[in-house]
Parts: structure tokens; C-alpha cells; sequence
């Protein structure tokens, strides 16, 4: 039966009415919590936004997202039930969700969690059972999977858990049953008043990729392709700041785990507070490619469900790319083709400043390449994606409404010239976030 987001929408808000006049006899919290974005947004290439099919022709369009999140807990503080859901991001006058009349079946589970303090740990431990947010790093993993965890605070903080990432087959007989398990722990700890130090690991069992990847033949289960990640993270915090990670991954990819896995990614950033309301800081990125896929080595570094926020063109630091409108949003196998297992390496010099109360305004110039070079029938030889120039403004408008003004022009190297048709490009969105 196909369900319509109006009908499970009312249905929704008659479950949060009844909680809020059932609680004097409940004895239960109810949190509610929402964030909206709408925008419209233009570039002089609709492959930057996302367009697959745009043959190299500019666009402009508008789109929203709503996200809503309610949380009910015990009176006692030590328990309670999560669940948060999303529409969106649909375009204006989508014909499968925001066309006339607006019935649309677009909908998202994002949390459905329970958390609960464990019995005998004087509330110093807390568990997690369900679709909960992973948050194992911002370049590995930070999306939401279905899992058991623990969580931990004091002199070091800690998480642990397992997640079923995907699961094929089930009720089927066991050897028809497939399934990508992960196991994760992470922890850190300050050392000082202003340092953190920590590290995380990763293991994956049969996984493939994020997505299938039809033209490579993988999928996103594969037997045999056991992965793991290992990483460092650091943070200065102060006048002059600084951040830092440092990742290694190895394991086994590709079709039966044929393809040996070792791969780097290091992350840092050094900066400098310039005055009570301004910023400028450097950041540094290299992310290790594959250079020949054929060896039966694999050299590229693989997230497995990240937001990598690497500027507005290509990756996911922009009003648009928070409406789902972007090149990319990790790195590996699941990278549109000139991209894909290619690598990184980026320089950036940015700036910020608080105008004043309402006003912000920050910006960047960046360098791109990828780390290996590109080649098939319709490239060259090739790895410079050019120099960026990104540019956000913010206006607080009140306590829960940002207006939002951004921007960024590319002038293309010799990949990107390949890639946009020996143009440089351009991406613009004006739009609003809502949040309470």
C-alpha cells in the first residue's frame, strides 16, 4: 500500500499531541525539535548540482527540506525514545513530491533510537539501541545506521558499538542471507585545558561500497571484502587553534575481496584568532588515489558515509549541497566517474568575521587536484581541478532564522576543463534555514 508524507505526517502530530496531553500522568519529557531549509539555487553547469544528465547546460531551480525530531524520556532522566524524520530535499514542482497539491510520498526514517543509563555504572554509561547517528569521523563515517552502542564520560570519553550496515535476504536460508556488519570504538581525552587528543577504529565485514557501482561490477555487500579503518585526531583550541587527523585503511574491495586495500588520508588545519570577531586559518588535505586499477592493489582511501566539507563546487560546504545539490559527498569508489578512487589534495586559505550581531561572513580560496591522474577515451591525462574562490553570508534574522547568501566560481584546470566543457563554473543559493 502506498502511503502519502501528508497522511504520515497527521498521523505523526496526532502521536505527539496525544504524548503532550498524556504527560501529568506519564510522568515523561517531550523534546521537539525541527530544522527546514528551502533555497533556490543556480549554476552555469547542472552537474555541480547534482544534475547527471545535464550535458554541460546551466540551471536554476529551487528546493526545501524539512527535518523533525522528537525525543520523550522518563522524568527520572534515564531513559527515553528518539525518533526524527525528514521530506525532502524535493524541487519545486516535482512531480513525485512537491507538484500540485503538494502529496507527496517522499519520506525518511533518520532516528529511531532508545537510550537508556546502564544499571550499575552510576549513570556514567549510556546505552543506544537503534537507527542512531554513527558519528565514528567526519571523513570515515557520520551518518546514521541501525545499531547497538555504548557511550562513556569522564576523565576519557568513549563509544563502542556494532551496526548492521545492510542486510539482503532475510528469513531466506542462512547461506542465502547476506549482510555488512561494522565494529567500532573511539575515545579521547584532554590532556590540557585547551587539547584533545583521540583516535577510533573501524572494522567492516563484506563491505563493498556506500551504493552499488554497477560500471566497476561491485556491490554494496561483498563476501569476502573485509575493511578497517585506524585514525588519530587531535584539536587545539585558543587564540591560535589547530586540528588534525591522520587514517589509515586496509582490508580487502572488490569482487570477492580481490583488490589488497591500503590507503591514507591526512587532514590539518592551524589558525589564528585575529581579534575578538575575526579568524583566518589554513587547511591542508591529501587523500591518497589509486593509479592503476589493474594491479590488483587498491590505494584509495574509501569513506564510508561521510559529509566532506571541501568547499561548495565539488563536495558538501554550501546551502545547496545541505539540500542534497552536490558533486560529492565522501571519497572512493562511489565518486562520480573523472573522480572516482582518484585521491585528493587541497590547500585553502579562509577567513571569517562577525560583522556584527546578525551579520557573518566568511571565505575561502582553494587549490584542487586529485591525487592520481585521470585517463579514458574522452580524457586526458589529467588531475587539476583548479582554484576555487567560496564565499557564505548569514544574516540572523532571529533566534531561529538564518538567511542565507553563498557563492563560489572555479576556474577550471585541465580536469576540470575536460569535465565542464573548457569552462570555468559557477554555483549561487539564496535561501532560509529554520531551526528550533
Amino acid at each position: 500500500m502506498k502511503i502519502s508524507g501528508k497522511r504520515i505526517l497527521t498521523v505523526l502530530a496526532a502521536g505527539l499531541f496525544f504524548l503532550c496531553t498524556a504527560l501529568p500522568a506519564a510522568a515523561l519529557t517531550v523534546d521537539f525539535h525541527g530544522k527546514a531549509l528551502t533555497g533556490a539555487m543556480g549554476a552555469s553547469d547542472g552537474w555541480i548540482l547534482g544534475d547527471r544528465n545535464n550535458d554541460n547546460d546551466s540551471t536554476t531551480f529551487a528546493a526545501g527540506k524539512f527535518r523533525f525530531r522528537a525525543e520523550v524520556g522518563t522524568d527520572d532522566g534515564r531513559a527515553k525514545m528518539v525518533y526524527g524524520f525528514e521530506t525532502g530535499a524535493n524541487n519545486f514542482g516535482d512531480s513525485e513530491s512537491w507538484d500540485y497539491s503538494g502529496d507527496s510520498t517522499d519520506f525518511e526514517n533518520r532516528f529511531a533510537y532508545i537510550q537508556l543509563n546502564v544499571p550499575g555504572m552510576n549513570d556514567q554509561v549510556m546505552g543506544r539501541a537503534g537507527l542512531q547517528k554513527t558519528g565514528v569521523n567526519h571523513w570515515v563515517w557520520t551518518e546514521t545506521a541501525a545499531g547497538v552502542t555504548l557511550h562513556g564520560n569522564g576523565a576519557v570519553n568513549w563509544s563502542a558499538g556494532w551496526f548492521r550496515g545492510l542486510e539482503e535476504g532475510f528469513g531466506a536460508p542462512e547461506d542465502d542471507v547476506a549482510e555488512t556488519d561494522f565494529y567500532m570504538i573511539k575515545g579521547d581525552f584532554k590532556p590540557g585545558d585547551n587539547i584533545t587528543v583521540g583516535g577510533f577504529a573501524l572494522y567492516g565485514e563484506d563491505f563493498g561500497a556506500k551504493s552499488a557501482v554497477g560500471d566497476l561490477g561491485w556491490e554494496e555487500i561483498e563476501d569476502g571484502a573485509d575493511q578497517y579503518w585506524v585514525g588519530l585526531t587531535g584539536k587545539i583550541d585558543g587564540p591560535v587553534f589547530a586540528s588534525g587527523d591522520l587514517i589509515y585503511q586496509g582490508g580487502d574491495a572488490g569482487n570477492d575481496g580481490n583488490l589488497d586495500v591500503s590507503a591514507w588520508l591526512a587532514n590539518l588545519t592551524v589558525g589564528a584568532r585575529v581579534s575578538d570577531n575575526a579568524k583566518v586559518s589554513v587547511h591542508g588535505l591529501y587523500v591518497t588515489g589509486d593509479d592503476d586499477p589493474l594491479d590488483g592493489d587498491l590505494d584509495a582511501f574509501q569513506s564510508v558515509d561521510a559529509d566532506v566539507k571541501v568547499g561548495q563546487i565539488f563536495f558538501k560546504d554550501s546551502l545547496a549541497a545541505s539540500l542534497d545539490r552536490f558533486v560529492d559527498d565522501q571519497f572512493g569508489a562511489t565518486m562520480p566517474e573523472p573522480l572516482r578512487n582518484k585521491g585528493l589534495m587541497t590547500l585553502a586559505l579562509e577567513g571569517e568575521i562577525q560583522l556584527d550581531a546578525k551579520n557573518n561572513l566568511r571565505g575561502a580560496v582553494r587549490y584542487l587536484e586529485t591525487a592520481e591522474k585521470y585517463a579514458s577515451a574522452n580524457f586526458s591525462d589529467e588531475d587539476e581541478l583548479g582554484y576555487e574562490f567560496d564565499l557564505w553570508y548569514a544574516y540572523k534574522y532571529n533566534d531561529n532564522l538564518t538567511l542565507k547568501l553563498e557563492g563560489a566560481y572555479l576556474i577550471s584546470g585541465d580536469l576540470a576543463e575536460e569535465m565542464f566543457d573548457d569552462d570555468d563554473v559557477y554555483q549561487v543559493a539564496a535561501g532560509m534555514v529554520f531551526a528550533f
